[in-house]
């Protein structure tokens, strides 16, 4: 084929394409329709959400997700040029900033995973659960508007405490302190008016900590909180022996002494958690493991505590003492560590026991002379039906099987009890009566029977009905094992 023939030819199909383009209908949709095809939306649906929204929240939220993935991008970027400049650095400190370099690292690009799922599976329905305009509630500063924002996924509810820079030490240190001081609502933004002012004035801030430890009496406190906890209780002369030491200003065998506590308040934690027999492991597994079981404690405390914390602990283990010129400053900052920490355990030991107290509680408001009794059990099925939403699995251990527990719930009497009142062991042995009777699987019966029909099946109360039954359906007898087995009809 000769130049002149690939020309015509070339010209031939040129043509043809062209004249295919002319006639060709080509069929535009608007930006919008582009958007609801692309997410799966119909208009029919969006009841509450103009497509103009829509595609003004959209791109408000993609915003945020673009400003989300390339502040983590320059993070991993920052994370891996700093290990790299460590990796001949052979010293203690250098090993633990990396294994820490490690670790944030790995939870950054969790959050790029988790932001890519939102991206692909999360969008629509966030979209339809906002129908106001997001970005004027950002301008306005709209508080509760701006707290749903963030439930967008973890990173942008956490984004602090994905970043290596985080004062995560005075984070742990202010845990405790603003819980006492302030309310629930308080504590978060008293919180971070501290953080900054530590960053702003520290000599300001150690002042007004040390203050606090000082006029409050918290060693004493944290004492008082060993000595009456049954899980703590064995660490009581230990405690008094810091306290004497912190009072008399003997700060360097207060620290080596005090060190050693905080694994052992962490090892305390795991035994409570997971069982006495467990094997718990080294210090970082100790924390790793008992902070794991709360997703916040966890990303708020365990840097700290698996990071910095063992190289002092390390330090005081090969030397027999911390190596520093001012040792009441450290003292004062384990007092703080002890303090959030023993607090910690002291929930996790307790907390199985709030749930029963806060139902005796309510229990206490029937009158035999206003109310029946089935109205009593109602009120019961109720309380216990909250309970589920807050109560972990040890809560309904202790009532379905309280001698199981007998040593720790009569650590709790109260000897000398006065006429009409009831302590821990007297709260949990009635409602270990009362939920095995009669008057309650009526009352669970009637619960269940007008929360889930055929048409509208309540999965909470599906779940809470269901545990119950498993639980109980093989200890009950006559009438309360005839009710349950109604129960079991509903729920399956």
């Amino acid at each position: 084929m000769d130049i002149e023939e690939i020309k015509t030819n070339s010209l031939t199909l040129t043509d043809m394409l062209f004249e295919k383009e002319a006639t060709q209908s080509i069929d535009y949709i608007s930006i919008d329709d582009y958007i609801l095809s692309t997410f799966g939306f119909e208009k029919s649906t969006l009841t509450d959400l103009s497509p103009e929204l829509l595609k003004k929240n959209f791109i408000f939220l993609m915003c945020h997700i673009a400003r989300d993935i390339k502040e983590i991008g320059e993070r991993l970027r920052s994370y891996k040029a700093k290990h790299t400049s460590l990796q001949n650095t052979k010293t203690n400190a250098a090993e633990f900033e990396r294994r820490k370099l490690v670790y944030f690292s790995d939870i950054n690009k969790e959050a790029i995973g988790e932001i890519c799922s939102f991206i692909a599976k999360g969008i629509p329905e966030f979209l339809k659960d906002s129908p106001y305009d997001l970005l004027n509630r950002e301008c306005e500063r709209e508080g509760l508007s701006n707290f749903f924002f963030q439930r967008r996924y973890k990173y942008a509810w956490y984004r602090s405490y994905y970043s290596v820079d985080y004062p995560y030490g005075i984070s742990v240190k202010l845990n405790q302190y603003v819980k006492e001081k302030y309310s629930l609502t308080e504590s978060l933004q008293e919180e971070q008016r501290l953080m900054d002012l530590h960053s702003r004035n520290p000599e300001a801030f150690w002042k007004l900590m040390n203050n606090y430890v000082d006029h409050d009496d918290v060693m004493k406190r944290i004492l008082e909180r060993v000595s009456n906890n049954y899980h703590l209780k064995k660490r009581q002369e230990i405690f008094e022996t810091l306290n004497g030491l912190f009072t008399q200003k003997k700060y360097q065998s207060f620290i080596t002494l005090g060190l050693i506590q905080v694994e052992g308040l962490f090892d305390d934690y795991c035994q409570i958690r997971f069982g006495e027999g467990e094997n718990n492991g080294t210090l970082v597994e100790k924390v790793k493991k008992s902070l794991s079981t709360n997703e916040y404690t966890f990303l708020q405390m365990y840097p700290y505590f698996a990071f910095d914390v063992p190289l002092l602990r390390n330090e005081v283990a090969h030397k027999g003492m911390l190596q520093t010129e001012n040792a009441e400053f450290w003292a004062y900052n384990l007092v703080l560590d002890l303090n959030t920490l023993s607090q910690l355990v002291k929930t996790e030991s307790y907390d199985k026991f709030i749930p029963a107290i806060m139902t005796f509680d309510e229990l206490l408001k029937w009158d035999p002379e206003k109310n029946t009794t089935s109205e009593l059990f109602d009120t019961l099925v109720s309380e216990l039906f909250m309970a589920d939403k807050i109560a972990n699995e040890h809560f309904w251990s202790v009532i379905k099987q309280p001698e199981e527990y007998k040593d720790e719930i009569m650590f709790y009497k109260i000897c000398d009890l006065p006429e009409g009142s009831m302590d821990l062991p007297g709260i949990i042995d009635l409602l270990s009566q009362l939920v095995r009777s009669e008057g309650l699987w009526g009352a669970m019966h009637r619960f269940v029977a007008n929360r889930v029909t055929p048409s509208n099946k309540w999965d909470e109360v599906l779940a809470f009905a269901k545990r119950m039954k498993d639980q109980y359906i093989g200890l009950l007898e006559d009438d309360a094992k005839s009710e349950c087995i109604e129960v079991a009809k509903i729920v399956g």
